[in-house]
């Protein structure tokens, strides 16, 4: 009986994942909006002495909990952090245009001391902190460098040694080795910031030329710096506070930063603003990434191929050629397709990701690209045998899942084997005293177990030890209705479809007649949509102290591949 009932739940959500298929060949779901990106994007508004605009502001009042507090992301679980920016950017409105719903929402608030430099940040270019004790001092400059060098040599060290989140490194660190050391995003996100800070307080015409140079070599083609809303946010930023500063005549213009002071500072504005408003959702509010249709594509692609049904190999061709095409010239490719120009770095997890699709899909034309993706993985796994995000001992630390989606890729070719057993064996050291694997981009430990469950498998390393020692962890995690649910930071929470479909899916390939599987099973039939789709969760992470997003592609392809492998081995 239940292998019908999978077989209509197959055919439904095959449905309803096709219909998500751009006319380009791509696939994307759209994230969901959280706290900082809506917060960010107004607060652009306001450096510029307009009012936000009302979806925004409605958006922040709709999602205020009942206790008076914000949420970083969808799951809307109270955070200090969220709340403190919310809370800054209702007052700053209200203001400006008082009224008794925004006087009512801002009573309930609870009182938050201020902590997070980011949040201090804000605070400060209203003129509700000292913009001078934002940074450490810059005599700990020595000190911060042997963290950084610590962490890089010795990993294992982050649980121990973390930099502290309520100061900012001083404004020097911009001219040292450390700083280019610093992982992408911390790099992308500093160099705004030190601009902002710098401005304010001691005002360096040099140190000014050099960060606003970094940042105009670093804007994307699409006008955004690293696609992301709340780094493109502060970057505009800024560009404003600079301007306000040369109108100002607070800063002596010499040829040595005549380039910052162009008119090119005001299309750079023009053009992130424009960008921020392409973040926006129908709800009104902001997303954090403009979209991640490489990962989207690459997982739907995978889906559709495993489960085989030949009515959709016109979708997955399309798609191969999509991938092709947005392919960057390193051979490798990014979290978002940006028409292969190379203007937004490769990372490893799209380049594992993409290259197995096309791999599986036996794309026409794909043989080019699968070699050049396979050759920028193999050249970017690290000494100790994980992959990293972006550059191993750049800031970056090996990662479980991207470790798999690379043993994978490496699996479905010839003449890997040494990369696999190195991947392999990183994997079985990762594994944590109770038997979990951590993950560094969705959540979190559920994920990280199975995927090295996964990985282990289909290496071929079915004696490992570790994998019935993680199949045993999923076991006992295992929620009371038959799913998994975690959030961002591992603690337990209600189930979701995403979870349940991943940690099902790792509990099928280690053994067919799993009854935690079977149940897990049942949660993901008992919740599919008539259309086909299941609620999407907040289980993808973007930053912690931004939050994660829910992405309807999610929703449907780990359950699919769940129900997939349960007729495959009924079969």
């Amino acid at each position: 009986m239940m292998n019908e009932e999978v077989k209509s739940a197959l055919h439904r959500g095959i449905g309803f994942l096709t219909e998500q298929q751009s006319s380009e060949g791509g696939f994307e779901g759209q994230l969901s909006s959280s706290t900082f990106p809506t917060c960010a994007y107004a607060w652009v508004s306001l450096a510029q002495d307009r009012l936000p605009d009302e979806g925004l502001v409605d958006w922040l009042i709709e999602h205020q909990n009942p206790d008076g507090t914000w949420g970083l992301d969808a799951a809307n679980q109270p955070n200090r952090e969220a709340t403190l920016f919310a809370q800054l950017i209702l007052e700053q409105v209200w203001q400006r245009k008082p009224g008794p719903q925004l006087a009512g929402v801002l009573a309930r608030i609870p009182g938050y001391p201020l902590n997070l430099a980011l949040i201090k940040l804000s605070y400060a270019a209203f003129g509700d902190f000292d913009w001078n004790k934002l940074t450490l001092p810059k005599y700990l400059l020595p000190m911060v460098a042997l963290m950084k060098g610590l962490l890089t040599k010795f990993p294992f060290l982050q649980s121990f040694l973390k930099p502290p989140t309520h100061l900012l490194p001083p404004v020097d660190l911009f001219n040292t080795p450390t700083f280019e050391k610093l992982f992408i995003a911390e790099q992308h996100t500093l160099v705004p910031v030190f601009i902002l800070i710098e401005l304010n307080t001691t005002r360096r015409p040099e140190m000014i030329a050099s960060l606003v140079s970094w940042l105009i070599e670093h804007k994307l083609s699409d006008n955004s710096w690293f696609r992301v809303n709340y780094i493109t946010a502060l970057s505009v930023l800024a560009l404003i506070e600079l301007q306000k500063h040369i109108t100002n005549s607070q800063i002596a213009v010499n040829p040595a930063i005549e380039r910052a002071y162009s008119e090119e500072i005001q299309t750079l504005i023009e053009g992130g603003i424009a960008w921020l408003q392409s973040t926006r959702n129908p709800d009104g509010g902001c997303r954090e990434a403009l979209n991640l249709n490489i990962w989207d594509t690459a997982l739907s692609v995978l889906t559709l191929t495993d489960i085989g049904n030949g009515d959709m190999n016109h979708n997955i061709q399309r798609a191969g050629r999509w991938f092709i095409d947005n392919q960057n010239p390193d051979g490798g490719w990014a979290f978002s397709a940006m028409g292969g120009s190379g203007n937004l770095p490769s990372d490893a997890d799209d380049t594992a990701l993409a290259t197995l699709a096309l791999l599986r899909s036996k794309a026409t034309d794909g043989a080019e690209a699968i070699n050049r993706g396979l050759d920028w993985l193999t050249a970017h796994q690290s000494p100790d045998g994980s992959c990293s995000t972006y550059l191993p001992g750049q800031g970056d630390v090996g990662c479980v899942s991207i470790t798999t989606h690379a043993i994978e890729a490496w699996c479905e070719t010839t003449g890997m084997e040494t990369e696999i057993d190195r991947a392999c064996q990183w994997l079985e050291d990762e594994i944590s005293k109770e038997g979990y694997w951590s993950d560094l981009w969705l959540a979190k430990r559920t994920y990280g177990t199975a995927c090295a469950i996964i990985g282990l498998i289909k290496a071929g390393k079915t004696t490992s030890p570790a994998i019935a020692r993680g199949v045993r962890w999923l076991e006992l995690a295992q929620n009371s209705d038959g799913g998994w649910g975690e959030d961002m930071f591992g603690k337990p929470t209600d189930s979701t479809v995403e979870q349940t479909g991943w940690c099902t899916y790792a509990l099928l390939l280690a053994d067919h007649g799993s009854s935690a599987a079977r149940r897990g099973l049942e949660f993901l039939l008992n919740r599919q949509r008539p259309d086909g789709s299941w609620e999407a969760s907040c289980v993808g992470i973007y930053w912690e102290i931004i939050g994660g997003y829910a992405d309807p592609i999610y929703a449907a392809v780990f359950p699919l591949l769940a129900l997939n492998q349960h007729l495959k081995k009924a079969k």
